[in-house]
């Protein structure tokens, strides 16, 4: 279907683990906490190679337009409440509505957003589909949260696909049991039949299972979230891990999402300076190139390490350098290409 509308001690870092992550049924890291792909920066030449800041507001939307590809709206108020986040979570627990993502938008000149649902609950796809149908410009794409695997899974895909903002779902908590059955190979090759995409979530999911998905269905696009959901430190990061990433950016229907780097920082507030995260932006970037990466916020985990600006700066402030074509591709143009989604029908 085409839809075209440090030099922290490790202990201190795994300390932190559980307040750096955000969708789990508990407070613990959802993108990268029990994956066994998500490996933590390991011993390297280390050190912060740049000491750039994101002291200054970084305003690339203002030349060239931005989709967030990644925020997540819930209301803690509504009868009965949310899956997530906790009630523990100071940061994050009260109602995030379209009104309260609006604000940022409109401050940091985001041209239009997706929507990743975070609840395990299935009527939550219409409640989210629901809550942003009055601004389609904005909230241009919803990606759902349905149970692959189970007998109503193409009966709901059906559903919620006549929507045609309804774009894909993401892979988020790994049911109980042998996940790779028949039934999620039948399911995963409806998504791709339909035209909708996969994004990943991958804490309870690993590099190499989700390089199986793109052989085994090549005709699904695959959108690894969090930078592959690896733990960042000031060290450079493992050779294991870069060596994982190349084997999963050699399958071309795979893209690599830029996204919620405060949060994989393992620390609150989150580091601003560039040279934290340049390495990782790195083996990201050369492995997918120019073509196959995408940027998401991770919004409102975001507020988790610091400003939505903030993390927006230091993102910009790798990728100016590549010119102006580079960013246009992961402000946009990537995840029109990915979502099937297009600014300019809005």
């Amino acid at each position: 279907m085409n839809r075209k509308l440090t030099s922290l001690p490790a202990f201190f870092l795994l300390a932190l683990l559980p307040f750096s992550g955000c969708e789990t049924t508990t407070a613990g890291d959802s993108s990268g906490g029990t994956g066994s792909g998500n490996k933590r920066g390991g011993k390297g030449n280390g050190g912060i190679t740049r000491n750039t800041t994101a002291t200054t507001r970084a305003n690339p939307g203002k030349d060239i337009p931005i989709i967030d590809t990644h925020i997540h709206l819930y209301d803690t108020a509504r009868k009965g409440g949310v899956p997530w986040p906790p009630a523990t979570d100071k940061v994050l627990y009260r109602p995030v509505l379209t009104g309260d993502y609006d604000k940022v938008a409109e401050e940091n000149n985001i041209a239009a957003t997706v929507v990743v649902e975070a609840s395990d609950l299935v009527e939550d796809n219409q409640w989210v589909l629901d809550l942003t149908k009055g601004n389609p410009k904005r909230y241009i794409a919803v990606v759902g949260n349905l149970p692959v695997g189970a007998e109503e899974f193409a009966g709901l895909v059906e559903r919620f696909s006549k929507d045609p903002r309804f774009v894909g779902i993401r892979l988020r908590q790994r049911p109980a049991g042998n996940f790779f059955n028949d039934n999620t190979w039948r399911d995963l090759e409806l998504l791709a039949e339909k035209g909708l995409v996969l994004d990943v979530l991958l804490a309870d999911f690993n590099l190499a299972e989700v390089s199986l998905i793109a052989k085994r269905v090549p005709k699904l696009k695959i959108l690894a979230n969090h930078l592959t959901g690896l733990t960042i430190t000031p060290l450079s990061p493992e050779n294991s891990w870069a060596e994982e990433v190349v084997k999963l950016a050699a399958n071309p229907n795979v893209y690599c999402k830029v996204s919620g780097i405060f949060q994989r920082s393992g620390q609150i507030p989150a580091p601003k300076d560039l040279g934290y995260y340049e390495k990782v932006f790195k083996v990201v970037y050369d492995a997918f190139g120019e073509d196959r990466v995408i940027y998401g916020s991770n919004w409102p985990v975001t507020d988790r390490g610091g400003e939505y600006h903030e993390q927006l700066s230091i993102i910009h402030s790798y990728f100016e350098n590549k010119g102006k074509r580079v960013m246009e591709k992961l402000y946009y143009k990537n995840a029109e290409a990915f979502y099937g989604i297009s600014l300019s029908a809005n």
